[in-house]
């Protein structure tokens, strides 16, 4: 078939790539283009058309219904929700990191087919908050009084990784406080029991995934700054970015406060000359 019987329009591919392939090549999107020209080549034999241009409305009638969701921002700053960054084997991906918080006796739920990694970032996240429980305005019990669980949608796929610590406390800070997380933030980062944000890894990927996803900030450590080489020029000019040493300098960022709220105290410059050395 020649390109003046059967053409596919640039929005109609972009729409094929998101919604029916997962892939790190192009295996999977090239069958869904060939299936796409069978059908087509069927419609000129059958004389129902001379050639066609494929659409974004046609691809759904080719193919059928989407295969995977496509991953946006939430609609609005939501309290308990933030927005993570994450590698995979079908490339960069966002993670949508959900903490509810209700009376109980000192639980720690875990959901999501999370690996061990990241269930010990979870772990290393609520032990953070709860050694600066006085800061972010907590009572020193408070924590025997409540269950936390942490959740992590598409349960069906497998997350793991230490680079979602820095999300999941942000999360569980506005949890606990009851400050919304600005939706238009992507952040990525390990995190110690002492609140400093380490250096991950897949930072082109995760960015470029942050970008599909209309994310405007992302926030990242420091020791990341050097791989913003390998991004295209044109995701990093639609992009703001936040290179942090520690989780004080990640929510005065990611966290919507309410005009009479001071913020959380900072890290005293004591604390963080002794967080600057090596753990």
């Amino acid at each position: 078939m020649s390109s003046e019987e059967v053409n596919i329009t640039d929005y109609a591919l972009r729409t094929m790539i998101r919604r029916y392939t997962r892939e790190a090549g192009v295996r999977e999107l090239e069958r869904q283009i060939a299936a796409i020209f069978r059908k087509v080549a069927r419609e000129i034999i059958e004389k129902k058309v001379k050639a066609k241009v494929v659409g974004v409305t046609d691809v759904s009638k080719y193919l059928g219904p989407f295969k995977y969701s496509s991953q946006m921002i939430e609609e609005k700053d939501t309290v308990g929700i933030s927005t993570g960054l994450a590698w995979t084997q079908a490339g960069g991906d966002v993670l949508f990191i959900e903490v509810a918080v209700m009376p109980g006796k000192g639980t720690l739920t875990l959901t999501g087919h999370l690996g061990e990694v990241m269930k010990e970032s979870c772990q290393a996240s609520l032990s953070y908050i709860r050694a600066r429980w006085d800061l972010f305005g907590l009572t020193k019990e408070f924590f025997s009084k409540i269950d936390i669980h942490v959740h992590v949608p598409e349960g069906a796929v497998p997350k793991d990784g230490p680079s979602a610590g820095v999300a999941i406390t942000t999360a569980m800070v506005s949890a606990l406080t009851k400050i919304p997380v600005r939706r238009d933030v992507g952040m990525t980062g390990e995190i110690t029991l002492r609140g400093r944000a380490l250096e991950i890894g897949g930072v082109k990927e995760k960015v470029i995934a942050a970008h599909r996803a209309n994310i405007k900030t992302i926030i990242m450590p420091k020791d990341n700054k050097k791989d913003l080489e390998d991004i295209p020029s044109y995701v990093l000019k639609d992009l703001n970015f936040e290179f942090v040493n520690h989780m004080d300098e990640v929510l005065r960022v990611a966290l919507v406060f309410p005009k009479n709220h001071q913020g959380f105290p900072a890290v005293s410059k004591k604390e963080f000359i002794q967080l600057q050395k090596p753990n």
